[in-house]
């Protein structure tokens, strides 16, 4: 049993390191992560989007989705638009701002993923398979 435990905290190790050197260090942003994670989010949806919406799909706490979403809107990424039949709800969507800002950030984020593809050929899309079904399978658990 002593020997699972300690693979699998090696694991989530390596796991916490991959995440750390995807996310591009020293770059010039005017976006944080989180910000350009939701921009992100926001630009993907082809569905109405509240702030519900995107903590379930980022898997971020909705607290820190509101903090986050408070500061895309100061900055005028965002718009919100009241939802009519639940006025305590709003549906969210990027203003011409916002996808600027997402398309002058998205490339210092992007380029690890890039350079890893380019290395790891068609394995990289094997990866994300696997991380994809992994996500699934841990947003099983939550429900």
């Amino acid at each position: 049993m002593e020997l699972m435990w300690l693979q699998m905290l090696a694991y989530q190790q390596e796991l916490h390191r991959f995440s750390r050197s995807m996310l591009a260090q020293g770059q010039k942003q005017t976006l944080t992560a989180s910000e350009l994670e939701l921009l992100s989010w926001l630009y993907l949806q082809t569905e109405e989007c509240t702030p519900q919406v995107l903590s379930r799909h980022s898997g971020m706490k909705k607290e820190a989705v509101s903090r986050c979403l408070k500061q895309l809107y100061e900055k005028g990424f965002i718009e919100k638009e009241k939802r009519p039949q639940d006025e305590r709800s709003y549906i969210l969507s990027l203003t011409e701002s916002g996808r600027s800002a997402l398309r002058e950030n998205y490339g210092p984020i992007l380029q690890p993923l890039y350079d890893l593809q380019r290395e790891m050929g068609e394995d990289f899309n094997r990866l994300f398979q696997l991380i994809g079904e992994a996500n699934a399978k841990m947003e099983e658990k939550k429900n």
